[in-house]
Order: C-alpha cells, then structure tokens, then sequence
C-alpha cells in the first residue's frame, strides 16, 4: 500500500496534533533516512517516526510503501495488549479499517511525545481516547 494515497489522512492527523502538513515526510525506509541524517534508528520496518528538534519544531516521517503485514504485526501486537486487561472485549477489533489502522499507528508514534505516556499501554489509552474524540468509533 502507498501511504500517499492517505495523505488526507495524515494532514488531518497533523493539523489535530498542532503540527504543520509540511512536515509529514514520506521516506522509502526510515531507518536509511535517519542515518542518513546522523539519527539512530533501528527498525528497518518502521512504520511512522516522530523527530523532534528542540526549537526548530518537528517532522513525521512516514514510510511511503507499507505492505499489511507489517501493519498487521502491529494490531497484533495492540490485541495482545488488550487481552491483558480484558480477555472478553479486544479494542484492536474496532480498527476495521484502513484508515482507523493508519491512524492509530500515527497517533501511537505521536503518543511518543506526551509527557506521562511511560508505556505502550499508556499509549494505547490515549490514542483510543483521542480516536474517539476525532469521530472514528462512531456509529
């Protein structure tokens, strides 16, 4: 999948995070990109990384071509931790879409960067939170 075809997607992501469109970067490999600029990174599948640069703002970093597996790898990943506080409702069911999919793993990458969100369960939390906030588990 191209992530350009999301590219509303990620514009509005953007704009509810305080961020400028102008800084969503599409890369072919975003561990190449940060080592080309001096950047540790080393996962070679990544899919969405948020720089941040003291007083120059920030940059997210988007990998342009994604197959599903490595989008899939990573809603497992949620269903897992999802199970260790309910086994009987699982949140990674609700992401039915491709788009709700894409916009947690952007929102989790910009989770990253609150203060307080210690952990991936934390981070999860809050991403749900703000998913319901902007309208995508309405029915």
């Amino acid at each position: 999948m191209n992530t350009r075809e999301h590219f509303e997607l990620f514009r509005y992501l953007m704009e509810q995070c305080c961020l400028l469109q102008e800084d969503i970067v599409f890369v072919n490999n975003i561990a190449e990109w940060c080592k080309e600029y001096g950047m540790p990174e080393h996962d070679r599948e990544r899919l969405f990384k948020l720089i941040l640069k003291s007083g120059q703002g920030c940059k997210m970093l988007v990998r342009e071509d994604i197959q599903g597996k490595f989008i899939d790898e990573r809603i497992n990943a949620l269903m897992i931790r999802s199970q260790l506080r309910n086994v009987a409702y699982n949140r990674a069911d609700t992401l039915d879409t491709i788009q709700k999919k894409l916009a947690y793993l952007f929102l989790s990458e910009y989770s990253t960067s609150i203060p307080g969100i210690t952990d991936e369960m934390l981070a999860d939390d809050w991403v749900f939170e703000r998913m319901d906030e902007l309208g995508y588990f309405k029915t």
